[in-house]
């Protein structure tokens, strides 16, 4: 199936539509890849709630993170994957999404520098 390279604009409005929250993979710095949920900001940065966990927190803050977010066609062959890199930090209390349930009592951001992706085209 031919394949279409994404601009990084293009992978924004991907990654955060329709819906804002994503299931993504991560890696920081290197590291076997995590399963996370994100809220997708509008300008493609990612916010990771992390409830009470402070380890998640301590072990990314200052570090890069390597994301990779996928969506298969549910009737259809094809889909999108979006990769990215940035690096993360602790949430800051005002960066916090309102009205949303997830707790973001501690979380992080994820400040992504470059995000690059492909879509299949059918």
């Amino acid at each position: 199936m031919p394949t279409r390279t994404l601009s990084h604009g293009e992978c924004v409005r991907l990654i955060r539509s329709p819906q804002r929250f994503r299931p993504v993979l991560a890696s920081i710095d290197g590291q076997d890849p995590v399963s996370l949920t994100c809220f997708v900001r509008d300008d493609g940065d990612l916010l990771v709630p992390a409830g009470a966990d402070r380890a998640l927190v301590r072990r990314a803050a200052g570090r890069t993170v390597t994301i990779t977010v996928t969506q298969r066609n549910l009737h259809a062959p094809g889909g999108w994957t979006v990769t990215g890199i940035g690096l993360a930090r602790p949430l800051a209390a005002a960066e916090r999404p309102r009205g949303i349930s997830a707790d973001f009592g501690l979380g992080l951001r994820v400040e992504i520098a470059r995000l690059t992706g492909a879509v299949e085209e059918g």
